[in-house]
């Protein structure tokens, strides 16, 4: 076999792509199967690639093979510049969650450069907002704005059709909501809005019916323009006062107290009929939520002590089945991960004009036929 040739690369760019990346010096290495010390030396300069090396790091760095070929580092944000709120340090974030932001970065910066050429409003149509405002009352006004009822909300027919309508109705408001795969324990989700126009992005690993209130978590943090990752902790060390209120306005959104108050099964609860696990389990078919959000709703709302909640809590893990991967067809995960606004906004795009099928076909992840299929559905 034919040996691969060395190449000459700039040793600053693969430190750069590393680092960017989440590797550690000792993981990629291994990956190269090469020694620590052998690969120090290609960080250093001191050794040369050879072009197959080049065509590893670029599959597990997830760059373009040209990117290396650059003579200087790429000017790119680091992942703390886009987060005011992070659930760890920069370099304890995992390698997945790192692939997602990027990608979430550059489907913005994609949907930023159409909106524009379309001459369409960029900025999200919310109210801007402060930690000082009520979070319940500026909840029941956005719910109002958003236009669901209670009525409808009920009839939901499943997590779903409860997910799809959510989604559809905060992409209404000019903010793309995106879904990614990456580990749980990283976050449930996060938030973009250092650029136009806004983006949530929710862990396609997640249950369901958990994304619906990470969604509305996120979309308390664009009225406060504040972007953060999100873990899902009821209390955050760091910023306990903004993920409260943001927790605070998920709730009263996607649970108004009001209407809360009226359920029969809320009722029992309240009188000692009912047990906190079966109006929990109540209550979350009746408002198509996660138990997860009933119960915090419930503590916001001091109904329950910390320790009822946390128990409560721990139970569900307990429980908590690992979630499938149903295989999805290759048009319909585009929709899935990438939302039917991001879609129609690269459809009107080409029929416009304004890019290519080439174009589409790379903006949207897809193959010629994939893409077909895709236009049939619009």
């Amino acid at each position: 076999m034919r040996k691969s040739f060395e190449v000459f690369v700039n040793p600053d760019i693969i430190r750069w792509a590393r680092e960017s990346s989440g590797y550690s010096i000792e993981e990629i290495a291994k990956k190269l199967k090469i020694s620590v010390e052998n690969y120090i030396k290609i960080e250093r300069g001191e050794k040369k690639p050879t072009f197959k090396q080049i065509e590893k790091l670029s599959h597990y760095f997830k760059r373009p093979i040209s990117a290396f070929l650059l003579s200087d580092v790429p000017k790119e944000k680091s992942i703390a510049a886009s987060f005011r709120i992070l659930p760890k340090s920069e370099k304890g974030i995992s390698k997945e969650l790192i692939l997602a932001i990027r990608k979430a970065r550059y489907y913005q910066s994609i949907v930023k450069e159409l909106i524009t050429d379309l001459n369409l409003d960029i900025g999200a149509q919310v109210l801007s907002a402060s930690i000082y405002d009520d979070p319940i009352k500026l909840a029941r006004i956005e719910r109002e704005k958003l236009g669901i009822s209670i009525e409808r909300q009920f009839n939901f027919k499943n997590a779903y059709e409860a997910f799809n309508i959510w989604r559809d109705a905060v992409e209404k408001k000019n903010i793309f909501v995106f879904q990614f795969n990456f580990p749980i324990e990283s976050a449930r989700g996060f938030s973009l809005m250092d650029e136009e126009p806004p983006v949530i992005v929710l862990n396609l690993a997640d249950n369901i019916l958990a994304r619906i209130f990470t969604l509305f978590h996120e979309y308390a943090h664009i009225l406060l323009r504040i972007p953060e990752i999100y873990s899902g902790e009821e209390i955050e060390e760091r910023y306990p006062e903004e993920e409260n209120w943001c927790n605070n306005f998920a709730s009263e959104f996607l649970v108004p107290e009001f209407v809360l108050k009226e359920e029969p099964a809320f009722i029992e609860f309240r009188n000692g009929v009912k047990s906190l696990e079966d109006v929990v389990v109540n209550l979350s078919k009746r408002f198509m939520v996660s138990k997860h959000a009933i119960l915090t709703k419930f503590m916001l709302r001091r109904w329950i002590t910390k320790e009822e909640y946390d128990e409560e809590v721990q139970k569900l893990k307990l429980r908590e089945e690992k979630k499938k991967i149903i295989p999805v067809q290759l048009h319909k995960k585009c929709i899935q991960e990438k939302g039917k606004k991001f879609v129609s906004i690269i459809m009107e795009s080409r029929e416009k004009g304004l890019i290519t099928t080439a174009d589409a076909i790379e903006y949207l992840s897809l193959k010629l036929d994939s893409l077909e299929k895709l236009e049939k559905l619009e």
